[in-house]
């Protein structure tokens, strides 16, 4: 094996053959079964709950030779073990290139481009140690990881921290019932159907993986529980199921990555099942279509694979960006530049070998234990005590510190801030911002928002009562996707909540499931929650929606929508480019019709062309223009005329509320903040030292740091004269709301 190795790491190009296979789909759909048949495991005659996700390495192999899936249901179940695997085999690929002409190549070579002999002997002692049983021996074989994913929906949320490019999705339902027929649900959990699970796992493969090439990845539909289904039925049966499906995708881009010529139809249970041969037939034509697959990289790339394999091996799960340094000089060959390292590093990441996220909190560390992550998943969603906290969706550091101390997740406590920063970057928790009032810094024990968590039902009556006609306006951000991803609308109720105070009513918090209800001011309140593939905004009044201050809700919607393009913000890497690209998830701005019916919607582009009411054709319900202009308050109205005798003595003593604060943010430019924050007592550096996640938020706090300085709108006023702001601004800010106390007195 040493002459072998030293041949094919002579080269300056080694071949990559990477590919996986996760099978996803709704609770009790049979994925599990269908996974243990296609590895050759024993299939459980009981049901077995998936905990999270489970990995399988090295029971389903891909020969080389044969160009086909086998099954090794024997083999040894650890990754280091794949990796060493994967390269004996390119080593018996590589025997036949050896011949007399092998003097030749090493005479070429430089000692920098040959790994030196302790190298050598490290890499050929591991792969020996788990060289292969007689009957693969002399078989070229590439292990194929398989990936099995819970179904139920508090897993959701984890799921796209595995989803990449590089791998097949099977996505799995129960073919023996009705697609529009409800899922099983748990406490807490949204009714919906099988065929709108399918959506949204078609939604977060294609979103989340972020395709870098037109057809891939690739989703299969796997239709299971035939034997529930008559005989002479199974042929209509299928061909409805297709016909279905079909029906349901028809955006071009999309159906490029679906494998809709033929639903595979299958009887999990049974061992000698006709169509699991047909199934794993097209999993090894789909494997070696890829693109990536048998991609050439650089040597270097394979000596660091094998080399983190063995720290693997001894028990490491997770290493410093400086150690991965390190090893890359320790090679005995000419070390990756920094470049090359990091694209090294994001191609593993991608492949899903190793968690690399190049974040300023992130990056200095990397997890090289695939399972690891898996682990700290599992700590969360399954192992959390129970407490009232938690079980309201919240969770703190102290709530973490006591999670991870146990013996069965100990060792995470080491890096317990890298870890608790990448469940905040998966989605899995969702920071909640807590800000000192007189520094603008966060506050130090941070609360945690656990979406997955969330369990109440909104059995209350608010949604009856003040999401009507006559008293909200709303609009929806809608996503290019056929269904929001669970993680988004979770960011920005956290985002929501760490500005203004849940609601209560009925002696209940307006906080569940994709739902949140707070207070704006004492009049107005502001309701976000998720309505299929939308996330729906809405502004209630107390009394009438005519009532509601225009400006407020122009700011509030800029406010959400400058965050949600923040927080839909996800990175991604191709196999071959050479830097990070950022992306964003695509959405669009539109308005409620005045029925809020969920349909009812206007481009936020044709308001222009709107004259005096917009008329619902659903339901003839007539929404004045008036109630659409709302939400694009323009700048120069907020501008007095020369008439303007300025504001009440009485309005310049009062405080400005978070509401006056928003609105007074929407008319002011960055620097203008800056301006007026230094003339009301805030230093420069102080402003620099504000932690927010975009300029909307940034302006905001500085100024709610100067009102909780006691500075009044009339100190306001003087230090917008003195920043040679136009002072009249605040007049429109709180003149609207002098004039709705005289119209609700009267």
């Amino acid at each position: 094996n040493k002459r072998h190795l030293r041949n094919l790491l002579s080269a300056d190009l080694v071949p990559s053959f990477d590919s996986r296979i996760l099978v996803v789909g709704a609770y009790e759909a049979g994925k599990t079964t269908l996974v243990e048949n296609l590895i050759g495991n024993e299939i459980p005659r009981d049901r077995q709950s998936t905990d999270g996700i489970d990995v399988y390495f090295g029971k389903l192999l891909f020969d080389l030779m044969t160009q086909t899936l086998m099954q090794n249901p024997e083999g040894v179940h650890s990754f280091p073990k794949a990796i060493y695997q994967k390269v004996s085999s390119y080593l018996k690929s590589k025997k036949e290139e050896i011949t007399v002409q092998e003097s030749d190549v090493f005479s070429v070579k430089t000692q920098s481009d040959i790994p030196d002999d302790e190298v050598i002997q490290q890499l050929s002692e591991s792969i020996n140690k788990y060289s292969d049983s007689n009957d693969l021996r002399h078989r070229e074989v590439i292990p194929i990881p398989v990936l099995d994913f819970a179904g139920q929906i508090v897993y959701h949320v984890t799921h796209q921290t595995f989803i990449t490019s590089h791998g097949i999705y099977l996505i799995t339902f129960n073919g023996s019932r009705n697609l529009d027929d409800p899922l099983s649900i748990g406490k807490g959990e949204r009714i919906i159907t099988i065929l709108d699970n399918i959506r949204q796992w078609v939604s977060s493969i294609l979103m989340y993986s972020h395709p870098d090439c037109k057809d891939y990845p690739k989703v299969m539909f796997v239709a299971t529980h035939k034997d529930l289904v008559c005989q002479n039925e199974i042929p209509k049966r299928r061909s409805q199921l297709l016909d279905r499906l079909s029906a349901c995708f028809t955006d071009e881009k999309t159906k490029s990555h679906l494998m809709l010529e033929k639903l595979v139809f299958v009887n999990a249970r049974n061992n000698n099942e006709p169509e699991m041969e047909e199934l794993k037939d097209s999993l090894s034509k789909t494997i070696t279509e890829n693109p990536h697959w048998e991609q050439q990289v650089p040597k270097q790339f394979l000596i660091l694979e094998m080399l983190l394999a063995r720290l693997v091996e001894e028990g490491t799960y997770i290493i410093s960006h400086e150690d991965v340094e390190k090893l890359n000089t320790q090679m005995g060959v000419k070390p990756l530049s920094e470049a090359e390292l990091d694209l090294f590093l994001r191609v593993q990441n991608n492949c899903g070998k190793m968690t690399y996220i190049e974040y300023p909190d992130l990056r200095n560390f990397i997890v090289i234990n695939p399972t690891c992550l898996i682990n700290v998943l599992k700590s969360i969603v399954t192992s959390i005590p129970a407490t009232a906290n938690l079980n309201e969706g919240r969770l703190t550091e102290t709530d973490l510190i006591k999670i991870w101390s146990g013996e069965k997740y100990a060792h995470f406590l080491q890096h317990g801030e890298y870890f608790r920063h990448l469940l905040v970057h998966f989605d899995i928790l969702s920071e909640i911002k807590r800000y000192d009032k007189e520094s603008g810094k966060k506050i130090s024990g941070d609360c945690y928002l656990v979406p997955c968590m969330i369990m109440n039902r909104n059995e209350t009556t608010f949604v009856e009562r003040h999401l009507i006609s006559s008293r909200c306006v709303g609009f929806v951000f809608e996503f290019k996707a056929l269904d929001v991803p669970d993680a988004i609308p979770s960011r920005l109720i956290a985002c929501v909540i760490s500005i203004w105070n849940i609601r209560r009513h009925e002696h209940v918090e307006l906080l569940f499931p994709d739902f949140v209800a707070v207070v704006l001011d004492r009049k107005h309140d502001l309701v976000v929650k998720t309505e299929r593939n939308t996330v729906a905004v809405y502004i209630v009044h107390k009394e009438r929606k005519e009532l509601i201050i225009k400006d407020l809700a122009s700011s509030v919607r800029q406010c959400l929508e400058q965050n949600l393009a923040r927080i839909s913000e996800v990175y991604s890497v191709s196999f071959t480019s050479k830097v990070t690209s950022k992306k964003y998830v695509p959405f669009e701005l539109k308005l409620k019709h005045g029925c809020l019916s969920q349909g009812c919607l206007l481009d936020a582009g044709d308001i222009g062309g709107i004259k005096t009411e917009w008329i619902c054709e659903n339901h003839g319900y007539k929404t004045p223009k008036s109630d659409l202009d709302i939400w694009y308050t323009d700048r120069t109205v907020l501008e007095c005329t020369d008439s303007c005798q300025g504001i009440l003595d009485a309005a310049l003593s009062m405080l400005p509320n978070d509401a006056q604060l928003l609105r007074l943010c929407n008319c002011l430019t960055k620097e203008e903040v800056r301006s007026l924050a230094v003339n009301l007592g805030i230093s420069n550096p102080e402003f620099d030292a504000i932690d927010a996640d975009s300029t909307s938020m940034l302006k905001f706090y500085s100024l709610r740091i100067c009102r909780e300085k006691n500075k009044s709108c009339k100190d306001f006023v003087k230090a917008m004269e003195a920043a040679e702001i136009n002072g009249h601004t605040m007049c429109q800010v709180l003149i609207q709301y002098v004039d709705h106390a005289v119209m609700i007195s009267d």
